[in-house]
């Protein structure tokens, strides 16, 4: 682990909920970040693990999901660079709920557990500001939860293309790696039923689908589609 550089802070700056925090907290964050890379599969931890601190990436793709007993994976969502994770158990010193793996070749921020308690005892007030951390992910389960209450099984997997594409394409255009049990698992649909539609939207040439690939060809009608 080393110190992050001027590129990296930059990339950390772009961040929705980094880029809101006041000087000092944003000051503090980078004087105690120590940078780690992993490489493609390596997993960073697991559930059941002990609470050591926050992450965000700084390059390439992480994987949180969750394992069965019997082996089954369960993917729950991808996370990019600039964004946050590892939060919920700073809240309760618990063990980490999920495992998380990178998805491929990844750089992470790693800001510790005691750097944490230190700034969090001096400065208490913080806690709020890594309660709207908490907070911005809750929006999105809450989200995700409406979508499989509310949308057709079609419109699911159309609004998951989209916000994959634009979570995981930054270097190959509107195409990403995804694999149709990742997919399926994603929209709590069954692999087959992930499988016909990504057919039904391949013939309609909205998509494009190979090997664990998929290519948007159409972004403007997946949106329309989400949306009927």
């Amino acid at each position: 682990m080393n110190g992050l550089s001027k590129a990296h802070c930059n990339i950390i700056e772009q961040g929705q909920w980094f880029s809101k925090r006041d000087a000092h907290l944003k000051q503090f964050l980078l004087s105690h970040a120590k940078t780690l890379s992993l490489s493609a599969h390596q997993s960073l931890f697991l559930r059941g693990d002990k609470h050591d601190g926050i992450y965000a990436v700084l390059s390439g793709v992480v994987r949180i999901s969750g394992v069965s007993n019997n082996g089954k994976e369960a993917v729950l969502s991808f996370v990019d660079a600039s964004l946050w994770f590892g939060e919920v158990t700073l809240f309760d010193r618990g063990m980490r709920t999920h495992d998380v793996y990178a998805q491929t070749d990844v750089t992470l921020c790693f800001i510790g557990q005691r750097a944490l308690e230190q700034l969090l005892k001096q400065y208490p007030h913080y806690w709020q500001d890594f309660g709207l951390l908490l907070a911005q992910k809750l929006r999105v389960m809450f989200t995700s939860m409406e979508d499989h209450a509310l949308l057709s099984a079609e419109q699911r997997v159309a609004k998951r293309l989209l916000i994959l594409c634009a979570h995981l394409a930054h270097s190959n255009g509107h195409t990403f790696t995804l694999s149709q049990q990742q997919l399926a698992d994603m929209t709590y649909l069954t692999r087959q039923t992930a499988n016909q539609i990504l057919k039904k939207l391949a013939k309609q040439q909205l998509i494009e689908v190979g090997y664990n690939k998929v290519t948007i060809l159409n972004q403007s009608a997946l949106e329309l589609l989400c949306n009927q």
